[in-house]
């Protein structure tokens, strides 16, 4: 059985009971970041046992020794933080196991991505996720009035090295969207902005921290 386990995306008070139950009992945890996820494993006091390494990189390598482990054991897959199979490696390991008659079970938990929406009070009836946007100006600028013009709220994560550019060419693209950015959601510097994309841009610009950490961009147009 491959259990697909969602761990909490910064306060680590945010774990079901289930979820540790399930990471107390199995022999195995497969990692897309043993760096990150040992934190919990630490604070949980979670029991020794092996762990795997499976990420973007290292996948390809390591499918036939995942495979070889869930046909003999249980195993629960987790990520750096959140849901897995939200623009991470869980997608392709789920498929993986899938395709070879391995049983899947989810254990849901946390997500930046409803947190975000919830936490923006826009107007939630339906959205497209986008996982990360493109780098460039220009795909970026075309995905924006794309769906500006069909009244789609638009959702992704962002990075703190692109979070300005990104407002940025919104604004240039669509300068009366509404826009709500959600920073290090659940941890100690959480922090939002919200407003036009000009707006948002001040409000970053107003400290130097503000344009730390990892983001979540809710737009509605």
């Amino acid at each position: 059985m491959l259990y697909i386990v969602g761990t909490p995306i910064g306060n680590l008070k945010d774990i079901t009971q289930r979820a540790l139950e399930i990471l107390r009992d199995v022999p195995v945890i497969i990692m897309e970041s043993p760096q990150d996820s040992m934190r919990l494993v630490r604070a949980y006091a979670l029991p020794q046992k092996e762990i795997i390494k499976y990420n973007e990189r290292n996948r390809k390598g390591m499918e036939n020794r995942v495979l070889a482990i869930l046909r003999e054991k249980d195993a629960a897959y987790i990520t750096s933080a959140g849901m897995p199979g939200i623009s991470d490696p869980g997608e392709d390991l789920v498929r993986l196991a899938r395709d070879n008659g391995i049983a899947i079970n989810v254990v849901p938990g946390p997500s930046a991505l409803t947190a975000a929406l919830a936490l923006s009070g826009l107007a939630i009836r339906e959205f497209l996720f986008v996982g990360f946007p493109p780098k460039k100006e220009g795909p970026l600028k075309k995905l924006f009035i794309k769906y500006a013009e069909r009244k789609t709220t638009l959702v992704f994560f962002e990075s703190p090295f692109r979070i300005v550019k990104t407002i940025a060419a919104l604004e240039k693209a669509v300068p009366g969207a509404r826009v709500f950015v959600a920073k290090e959601l659940t941890k100690m510097f959480e922090n939002s902005f919200e407003g036009t994309p000009a707006d948002v841009l001040n409000q970053l610009a107003a400290n130097s921290k503000n344009v730390k950490g990892e983001f979540v961009v809710v737009i509605s147009f």
